[in-house]
């Protein structure tokens, strides 16, 4: 039988939950009622503001349900202008337009500005795969229009092939589905406790989404079957965040063995370090020479789990992050009375627009009711005809018949009605009056409406558009300080999610792409590792490559309120062109640029040819003047020292030559005197040859006494080059030596004809 994995086989019911277990589940309840407590009155308000921000003529939400069924009783109109929704989208579409976006400062010494670059576009590849901007379009339309809204920091795997994990900013479809603590200080929620988010889901579905619980459900086991987290038809689906706190030990010393400074959480230590820890702790005088000193720190640990009615059927699980992954993002928060609550823009618009809906429906029907003035006449002069006068309001009859004449002959009055009135000037003068309430609860006028005004001029246009913004920018800077908060929890998520090794290929904001290979094994924060020889290309574009350590540095969140990417490259393009139109020379210079921020089919591949046809020195890769400056003067000092090196290459010359002259003569005197010591030599060694012939006293001696003594005479002077043999007659063109001179005789002398000249024997 072939093996088979423990995996493989059919999952098993899964246990009871243990007390530990129930106690979770118990916190989470108690932690959902004394929030949803907290925020009863404001889910009131928040449901009630929402559907009057969106009431239209089908749903009447702004109408009372009362009034709405005693006039439909009466058949009387019941008018929906909506007003508010052109005010509340003024707010969003500003928000949409001008999105802060996140910015990344280094604040530790270790962090770098290029780090906080990389950081930067990381966070923008995250909002990317996000589609963040559609994340903080939805929160920010729940803010606006009922007060508050949320959206989420979730983690998952990449793929079903890998263990790499990604972070994702999540939506959350309805803010009113998240509970937070209710005893946070700040205004971004950063210091909650716990958090929850919850769906209450069918039966049925929940079953076939969680088939491992399926058959689970049923009487709580808590005992507490009234808290309809389970009911005959759902279930609730509860993701819970909560924080732990632990006590710890902060310790510092200098590392005796490296030198570096250790600052660590005992429980942080590797082994290793736990030993020298406890050494110098021990040692007194470890202490002070280590500069040793601790001291106790409580820290948060983040867990979360996922309960499904009265079972926990995921988790408790550590969240890597040090916040809890939700953010808020409110309108105007109070708490009156001990009761708080989250006003949007629509709150303060809802008496006006229900004044300008009443009004409004009231003047119709005043104006609908002009055609059914009755009819006066008396009742002998209508008297058969009856039928014509009870209709006359509802057809148009060609004639209406009376009686001219009473039974006596007496003349009857004809029939008559009173005079139509045009219309309700009181109703229309109260539906201006409410106009104006809105305008002015709002502070948005006619100038940022798009409607004329008594406001002629561009400066107080202006001036009534910046008194707008002014009244609602509360929106857009909570907005920044929800996204703010984001990036907290992305700078302090990234080093801890992408703890292996990834390479994120980047298209950065500005349209530039770039490969960065986390990895937080690298022994630097950030090194460009791009060839510049050979750097890889996208498409025509340069693709720039680092290798990036986000556990390097400490880093700081900003939010910097602007135009939205799309728009900014809007404004550059409409810039540009007018900027080229006064000055055409600008084309060659910054042609590429204007391309590139058009978005018609084919602008990319233009920009990119402008791009190729510039020089270096105006696309920024040559050198500044100020360097090019330098090193033309380097340039001339090089060549001025060029020269001077040349005029002492032969002066050097002229004096070897000098010295070799002077050399040559010393040779000669030596020579000279060398020939002079030879022929005396010569000499002696003639007159002792000479002696040794006349030892017999007439000349003549045994030959075998003199032959050696000559043929060692003449090989020595062989040796010593004192014999030449060469016919002097025959003698080379080409003088011996230096400075010789050949005589009258064809012979070569040497030496100064003042001292008498030396005839040149020797080779």
């Amino acid at each position: 039988m072939a093996w088979q994995s423990t995996w493989d086989k059919p999952t098993k019911t899964p246990k009871p939950p243990n007390e530990e277990e129930n106690e979770l589940i118990k916190q989470a309840k108690d932690f959902f009622k004394r929030a949803s407590s907290w925020e009863a009155s404001a889910r009131v308000n928040f449901e009630y503001d929402y559907k009057f921000a969106n009431g239209d003529t089908h749903n009447k939400y702004q109408w009372d349900n009362d009034i709405v069924a005693a006039r439909e009783l009466d058949d009387k109109p019941c008018l929906t202008i909506n007003k508010v929704q052109q005010h509340n989208l003024m707010v969003i579409n500003d928000a949409k337009q001008n999105k802060p976006g996140v910015r990344i400062r280094p604040v530790g010494d270790e962090a770098s500005f290029e780090g906080a670059q990389i950081f930067q576009e990381l966070i923008y590849h995250i909002e990317y795969i996000s589609s963040a901007e559609n994340v903080y379009d939805s929160a920010t339309s729940f803010q606006v229009q009922a007060g508050w809204g949320y959206w989420r920091i979730d983690t998952d795997y990449i793929n079903d092939k890998t263990f790499d994990q990604e972070i994702y900013i999540r939506h959350i479809k309805d803010p009113r589905s998240v509970y937070l603590d209710p005893d946070i200080n700040e205004v971004d929620g950063s210091d909650a406790r716990e958090g929850l988010i919850f769906e209450d889901m069918d039966r049925d579905l929940y079953k076939k989404k969680y088939p491992k619980f399926a058959n689970t459900l049923g009487s709580s086991v808590l005992g507490n079957t009234g808290d309809s987290w389970v009911t005959e038809n759902n279930v609730r689906i509860a993701l819970y965040y909560y924080k732990e706190e632990k006590e710890d030990k902060l310790v510092h010393w200098i590392n005796p063995e490296s030198g570096e400074q250790v600052i660590e959480k005992v429980s942080d230590l590797d082994d290793m370090q736990k030993l020298m820890y406890q050494a110098i702790k021990k040692e007194p005088q470890a202490k002070q020479l280590y500069q040793f000193k601790s001291r106790d720190v409580v820290t948060d640990d983040i867990h979360w789990c996922k309960i499904a009615g009265d079972r926990i059927i995921e988790g408790p699980t550590p969240w890597l992050g040090k916040y809890i992954p939700i953010v808020r993002l409110v309108g105007t928060e109070t708490v009156i009375d001990g009761v708080w609550d989250a006003k949007g823009h629509t709150r303060a618009l809802i008496n006006a627009q229900q004044i300008y809906n009443t009004m409004s429906s009231a003047n119709v029907e005043f104006i609908s009711t002009q055609s059914k003035i009755p009819w006066v006449a008396p009742s002998a002069a209508i008297e058969g005809f009856e039928n014509y006068y009870q209709t006359a309001n509802r057809v148009n009859h060609s004639y209406l018949p009376y009686n001219a004449y009473d039974d006596d002959g007496n003349q009857l009055q004809a029939p008559t009605r009173n005079s139509a009135v045009s219309s309700g000037t009181g109703y229309i003068q109260q539906m201006q009056v409410a106009q104006n309430e809105l305008m002015m609860a709002s502070g948005q006028y006619q100038a940022q409406m798009g409607e004329n005004e008594n406001a002629k001029s561009g400066v107080a246009i202006n001036a009534r558009q910046r008194q707008g913004d002014r009244a609602t920018y509360h929106f857009i800077d909570n907005q920044a300080i929800a996204i703010r908060f984001t990036g907290k929890i992305l700078v302090d998520l990234i080093p801890k999610i992408y703890d292996t090794v990834r390479v994120k290929k980047i298209l950065a904001q500005d349209g530039s792409r770039m490969n960065v290979k986390v990895d937080t094994g690298a022994g630097q924060e950030l090194q460009n590792t791009t060839d510049p020889n050979n750097p890889p290309m996208d498409n025509g574009q340069k693709i720039t490559e680092y290798v990036f350590n986000p556990e390097f540095g400490q880093y700081d969140i900003q939010a910097d309120t602007g135009p939205s990417f799309a728009t900014k490259r809007m404004e550059t393009a409409s810039n540009m062109i007018e900027l080229i139109k006064a000055d055409e020379k600008l084309m060659g210079v910054a042609g590429d640029i204007l391309f590139k921020n058009m978005d018609f089919p084919g602008a990319d591949i233009i920009a990119l040819r402008l791009n190729n046809m510039l020089s270096p020195q105006v696309k920024g890769e040559g050198l500044p003047p100020e360097v090019e400056q330098v090193m033309n003067q380097s340039a001339e000092m090089i060549q001025m020292l060029q020269g001077k090196l040349a005029e002492a290459e032969q002066k050097v010359k002229d004096k070897d030559k000098e010295l070799t002259i002077k050399a040559q003569g010393l040779d000669l005197n030596f020579k000279k005197e060398a020939a002079v010591q030879a022929r005396e030599d010569y000499k002696a060694e003639t007159e002792r040859v000479r002696d040794l012939f006349n030892t017999s006293g007439d000349g003549s001696g045994p030959a075998e006494i003199l032959a050696p003594v000559v043929r060692q005479l003449i090989q020595g002077m062989l040796a010593n080059g004192e014999l030449n043999f060469k016919d002097e007659e025959e003698s080379e063109d080409e003088p011996p030596m230096e400075g010789a001179q050949r005589g009258k005789d064809g012979l070569w002398y040497v030496g100064n004809p003042e001292e008498g000249f030396s005839r040149v024997e020797m080779q």
